[in-house]
């Protein structure tokens, strides 16, 4: 069972889900049979978010602490994404430092294990999804809507320039 505070929000073509503040992560905890030993620090989202397509979980792993366990799928692929913090994470034989912005994808018959070597949590997100699955993505599965409003304008004169692009500063 899955104990955590659901701050979900459902609504036609949509789930949201509130993890909160990095540091709150701590709160969350799977115990069997949802894992095979209980954890804290470890949420998965695919129910909630009504994601029949992949699964996701917002993970914290706390300062000098490691998974206790070297796992591999047997049908999903993977994607670890280092929000905060720093750590080690060996993929079959190779280990890689991990820190902030920090992208892993491995197919399901790897051997994976991190761990947390530093003095401050490790934040981190799962992304599971099928490997033999096929995802056209990218701006090649988007649609323009030119007469979609946007609430957050309150008239005309607040819409860019026909054609003009959006420019980060640099």
């Amino acid at each position: 069972m899955i104990q955590a505070t659901d701050q979900s929000v459902h609504g036609d073509g949509y789930d949201c889900f509130e993890a909160g503040p990095l540091e709150s992560w701590t709160r969350f905890k799977l115990t069997p049979p949802d894992a095979p030993m209980p954890v804290r620090g470890k949420y998965f989202l695919r129910k909630l978010l009504n994601s029949d397509g992949l699964e996701m979980s917002v993970n914290v792993l706390p300062a000098g602490r490691e998974m206790p366990f070297v796992h591999r799928h047997q049908a999903n692929d993977e994607i670890y994404f280092v929000i905060q913090g720093r750590g080690q994470f060996q993929a079959g034989e190779e280990l890689f430092e991990v820190s902030d912005g920090f992208f892993i994808r491995l197919s399901p018959e790897v051997p994976r294990v991190w761990r947390n070597h530093s003095e401050e949590p490790l934040y981190y997100l799962v992304i599971q999804y099928r490997a033999d699955s096929s995802v056209t993505g990218g701006t090649l599965d988007g649609e323009r809507l030119e007469q979609h409003p946007i609430v957050w304008k309150e008239s005309p004169a607040d819409e860019p320039a026909p054609g003009s692009e959006t420019t980060l500063p640099e």
